[in-house]
């Protein structure tokens, strides 16, 4: 009978592991669960960020562009107007001339 009991001992404790065991891989799945959906969740947070540093630095970029071709364009209408005064006072000093040569310099 001593034999039996111990065989019987010796499945309790092996049903006490099999159970421990059970228990043990459910928490392994759950903690598993749980660090995958905080990872997830850390990298989205990190995504939105980057997206967001991504779009401030693109507005940047934009906003450096449209200046530089404001001044650019600004610079070429200056230049433009210069032209046109320049090339206005030499025909206003053509004009003079022909006059000057046609009715004389009295």
């Amino acid at each position: 009978m001593n034999m039996i009991s111990e065989v019987k001992k010796i499945e309790e404790e092996a049903k006490q592991l099999e159970k421990s065991y059970d228990e043990k891989l459910l928490e392994m799945d759950r903690n598993a669960d749980s660090r995958i959906s905080e990872m997830r969740e850390n990298i989205e947070s990190d995504l939105e960020v980057f997206q967001m540093t991504e779009k401030q630095s693109r507005e940047k970029k934009l906003d450096e562009m449209r200046a530089s071709l404001l001044a650019e364009t600004n610079q070429e209408k200056e230049n433009l107007h210069n032209l046109f005064r320049n090339k206005k006072n030499e025909l206003v000093d053509i004009v003079i001339e022909e006059v000057m040569k046609q009715y004389g310099n009295s």
